[in-house]
């Protein structure tokens, strides 16, 4: 299971943003949980961002919002995005990623 999401930041926090996103994915790999992964997305306008979740199973998704390093993330978020994500469920077909 996979989610797409996107969102806008206020003009100027790109910077605060790419930070915080580095800072959230040391965090998960110090979890040390193989169970998902995130990849983050800077676009060509620097206010909008994507990211893409993998997720082994729901276990894995449940154990990724309930962690710590995505908690602290998502309360950093609050003076950064102009609104809530949008999220699209993605169904996996095929990748060059083992």
């Amino acid at each position: 299971m996979s989610l797409l999401v996107e969102y806008s930041i206020i003009e100027g926090k790109a910077a605060e943003q790419t930070e915080a996103l580095k800072s959230l994915i040391t965090d998960l790999r110090e979890l040390g949980d193989q169970g998902f992964h995130y990849t983050a997305f800077e676009t060509d306008d620097p206010t909008r961002f994507i990211a893409v979740l993998e997720f082994d199973d729901d276990a894995a998704k449940q154990r990724f919002l309930s962690s710590e390093a995505f908690a602290t993330y998502r309360d950093g978020t609050k003076g950064r995005f102009t609104g809530p994500p949008s999220t699209t469920p993605l169904q996996f077909v095929a990748s060059t990623r083992s």
